[in-house]
């Protein structure tokens, strides 16, 4: 017994430091939230829509101007809706500045959070809907995309922390170079951008 709770205890001080959590950073929302729950501003484990990943947020019905420029072969796909797998339409729920920061699906027994009909202020955070500044999302990166722009990394070789989202797992979305639940590479980077590591991972520079 203690053999295996001397092993746990060791495993626990390797993992640590590789995963973060949001209690804390900016997504941290609780001071808002009458129990102090952290994981309701996105998360629901009832009545969740869409129910993956038990989303909680009330999604946004804006219309984004999407990045585009001569030299871009990537084509938009508009799929702006949480339900078919675009995770960028959950980030955009609060990110958009259109959606109040507490505006739930099931607020939970503390009700409505304070903030419920507040939107993303004048910050960095809040993106807007013209996204014409802003790295392209919601688009197909595969072969032919690679070999139509010739200066792009095979995409079936992305099997480190930079994803592809969609039922083909193909698709670039917010989340493909950010991670929400981990604040260690600011701001929410799935890997360190240091050098441009993250942008080489995908592109050839």
């Amino acid at each position: 017994m203690k053999r295996t709770l001397l092993l746990l205890a060791i495993m626990a001080i390797i993992a640590g430091p590789a995963f973060g959590a949001v209690a804390g950073t900016a997504h941290d929302l609780s001071a808002a939230e009458a129990n102090g729950e952290v994981c309701v501003f996105c998360h629901t484990p009832h009545a969740a829509s869409p129910s993956i990943p038990l989303w909680n947020h009330t999604l946004s019905t804006a219309s984004y101007t999407a990045y585009d420029s001569p030299t871009m072969d990537a084509v938009d796909n508009n799929n702006w809706t949480g339900g078919d797998g675009n995770v960028s339409a959950l980030c955009m729920s609060c990110h958009d500045g259109t959606v109040g920061l507490g505006s739930l699906v099931n607020p939970g027994p503390g009700g409505p959070p304070t903030n419920a009909g507040t939107p993303m202020g004048a910050v960095a955070a809040n993106l807007g809907t013209d996204l014409t500044n802003d790295h392209p999302v919601a688009f197909t990166y595969n072969a032919a995309l690679q070999t139509a722009d010739g200066e792009l990394v095979d995409p079936t070789t992305l099997t480190g922390a930079v994803r592809l989202f969609g039922a083909g797992g193909d698709q670039v979305e917010c989340a493909s170079c950010h991670d929400p639940h981990n604040n260690v590479n600011v701001p929410f980077l799935v890997t360190s951008n240091t050098g441009s590591a993250l942008c080489t991972t995908c592109h050839i520079k």
